[in-house]
C-alpha cells in the first residue's frame, strides 16, 4: 500500500532513509528543512502489512527521487508515478532501474556516486593563490563561470544563493573574474553534497578547482560531515579518487 507521509511517520521514514544516508542525502536534508506540509514537496512510502516501509518516493516541484533499500511494490509505485507531473526522476540505480521498466522515458543518464570520509589526501600544495568564500559579493561572477563551462546547465544568481543557503562555496579569482570554484549544498548534520566543481576553460589543468574542493571538504570533515558527489567524467573521477573519494554505486536519472 502506498501512503502519503506526514509528521506522524517521521521517525520511521528517517530510520529507513538512514540505512544508506549518502544515497538519501537530498531527501533527508529537504525533510529536515521543510517538513511534510508544503505545496512544493510531497513524500510517499510503500507500507507492508506489518507497517514496515518498502520504498520512498519524494517529489520536489517537478523533480522526483525514488529510493528502496530492498524489495518494493514495483507496480504500485509505477501507477502513482504515472499520475504525477514531473520532468525527471532519479535515484540509486539498483532500485530505480527496476521501476523504470514500468515507465516510459526518452532518455537515461547514469553517473557514479561516491563519498569521502578521511582527510588523509586533502593536502593543498604550497601556493600564493588566495581562495575566497563565495558570497553575495561575487555570486554574479560565479554565474558567469557557469555560463562558460559546457558541462554545466546555465544558472542564475538566485539559484546560486538558494544553494548556498544549505551549503557553502569557495572560488579563485584572477583579474576580477572567478576562474575556479567548488561548492556544497544539501548539508545535513552528517553529510553534504559537493556540486559546481569547475574551472574556466582558459585556466584548466592547474589544480585550481581541486584547491577549492579541498577547502570545502576539509571544512566539512572538520565538522564531522561526510562529503558526497556525483560524476560521469573519467578524468574528474581520477582526481576524486586521488583525494580519497570511495565509490558507493551508480545513480540513474531518467528524463520524460
Amino acid at each position: 500500500m502506498i501512503v502519503k507521509l506526514n509528521n506522524s511517520h517521521h521517525n520511521k521514514v528517517m530510520e529507513y532513509l538512514k540505512k544508506e544516508p549518502e544515497f538519501n542525502l537530498s531527501i533527508i536534508g529537504d525533510i529536515e528543512r521543510y517538513g511534510y506540509d508544503n505545496y512544493f514537496l510531497n513524500i510517499w512510502a510503500g507500507i507492508d502489512k506489518r507497517g514496515n516501509i518498502e520504498g520512498v518516493l519524494f517529489k520536489y516541484f517537478e523533480f522526483i527521487m525514488f529510493y528502496s533499500y530492498n524489495k518494493f511494490e514495483v507496480n504500485e509505485f509505477a501507477r502513482l508515478i504515472n499520475k504525477l507531473k514531473y520532468k525527471e526522476i532519479s535515484g540509486k540505480s539498483e532500485s530505480l532501474d527496476i521501476l523504470a521498466t514500468k515507465l516510459n522515458f526518452k532518455k537515461r543518464r547514469v553517473v557514479n556516486f561516491c563519498k569521502l570520509d578521511r582527510k588523509d589526501n586533502l593536502q593543498n600544495s604550497s601556493t600564493n593563490i588566495k581562495i575566497k568564500k563565495i558570497g553575495f559579493g561575487n555570486i554574479n561572477k560565479v554565474v558567469k563561470l557557469y555560463e562558460l563551462i559546457d558541462e554545466f546547465d546555465n544558472t542564475t544568481s538566485e539559484s546560486v544563493k538558494n544553494g548556498l543557503k544549505s551549503g557553502r562555496g569557495y572560488c579563485i579569482e584572477k583579474n576580477r573574474q572567478v576562474i575556479a570554484m567548488a561548492k556544497s549544498t544539501a548539508e545535513t548534520n552528517t553529510h553534504a553534497m559537493i556540486v559546481g566543481v569547475g574551472t574556466h576553460p582558459n585556466h584548466r589543468n592547474r589544480g585550481y578547482a581541486t584547491k577549492c574542493m579541498i577547502k570545502v571538504c576539509r571544512e566539512l570533515l572538520d565538522e564531522n560531515k561526510i562529503p558526497c558527489l556525483f560524476y560521469d567524467n573519467k578524468e574528474a573521477g581520477k582526481i576524486y579518487r586521488k583525494l580519497g573519494f570511495q565509490e558507493l554505486g551508480k545513480w540513474s536519472i531518467y528524463y520524460k
